[in-house]
């Protein structure tokens, strides 16, 4: 059964070659309960760069990607997990 990380671990290993079949097992148990996502591209910020009018260059994309993994722009914030709980499971607010 397919988890939610089974897509980035099947490119991971697609990437790195491996055909054996149990690797994808191995994978999804030990990050079970962890999030893995690509959170962007070089592609993602040549669009964005262009929609907000600023000019930058190819070699000048994975800086960016890079700046925001460092600052850590790119993670699950409490809003987040706040707006999911309430989407996926409504009354569930604890009264004080």
């Amino acid at each position: 059964m397919p988890s939610r990380n089974t897509e980035v671990l099947k490119q991971i290993i697609q990437a790195l070659e491996i055909t054996d079949p149990h690797v994808l097992a191995k994978l999804e148990d030990h990050f079970k309960g962890s999030l893995l996502v690509v959170a962007g591209t070089e592609t993602d910020v040549a669009q964005y760069a262009e929609e907000l009018r600023l000019a930058i260059i190819d070699e000048e994309r994975g800086p960016v990607l890079d700046y925001i993994q460092q600052h850590q722009l790119a993670h699950v914030t409490i809003d987040q997990v706040e707006e999911a709980i309430n989407a996926l499971f409504p009354d569930r607010f604890i009264e004080p």
